[in-house]
């Protein structure tokens, strides 16, 4: 299949039938595409992180144009992580309904999903998954896990965003959620994977910041 951005995947699959986010954990998940466009200009050496600090060093590249609004924040001038978290957390920002529509507007131009109408009165515009997609997605990301060993950093961080917002095991058994927390227990502990651990680290990290300015917000 042809794989999206982890921005783009975490949209996909965060998103039901009806074009909503989950409703009892909406905020979390808005939380997570920031969190997920975060680690994709983090992971593809667009940014970089140093004690909180981001830093701009490269230009957007075109595959992930749908961060443009979030790249342009944060090449305006140097941003903290905490920074960065509040601005598009706070409940009064215009800034993840603007990265939301770029998400969605970039998956209908690839056909992955459909334009539907939704919110209280159905005047907002909704993005829907296409169903065989968002299926073979979930196939691949379980295809993933069962051999851990050759798992790649963009699966892992997409994997662990959608768990720390509690948008993963609604896919799995509970026998496959058993065997996915042990399994990603000792990816975790293997001193092999450096790499996916500092993915993982990564992800913790900003996910405890999005969830305290997600929490500073709401009180």
């Amino acid at each position: 299949m042809n794989r999206k951005s982890i921005t783009q995947e975490y949209f996909i699959l965060v998103t039901n039938e009806q074009g909503n986010f989950p409703t009892m954990r909406k905020d979390e998940t808005k939380s997570g595409i920031v969190v997920a466009g975060f680690m994709d200009l983090l992971s593809n050496d667009i940014i970089t992180v140093e004690k909180k600090k981001i830093t701009v060093i490269k230009e957007l590249p075109y595959d992930l144009f749908h961060l443009t609004s979030l790249y342009t924040y944060l090449k305006e001038k140097t941003r903290s992580t905490d920074k960065l978290m509040s601005d598009y957390i706070a409940s009064t920002s215009s800034r993840i309904k603007q990265l939301i529509t770029e998400l969605g507007e970039s998956l209908f131009k690839d056909n992955i999903v459909t334009k539907g109408e939704g919110g209280l009165f159905g005047n907002k515009i909704v993005y829907i998954p296409e169903k065989n997609y968002k299926d073979n997605l979930i196939h691949a990301i379980k295809s993933a896990i069962a051999k851990e060993k050759e798992i790649t950093p963009h699966d892992m961080t997409l994997i662990y965003i959608l768990k720390e917002t509690k948008n993963l095991y609604q896919y799995f058994s509970q026998y496959e959620s058993e065997e996915l927390k042990a399994t990603l227990k000792e990816l975790k502990k293997n001193p092999q994977n450096k790499q996916l651990k500092d993915m993982i680290n990564y992800v913790s990290d900003i996910t405890v910041i999005a969830m305290t300015c997600l929490f500073t917000s709401s009180n």
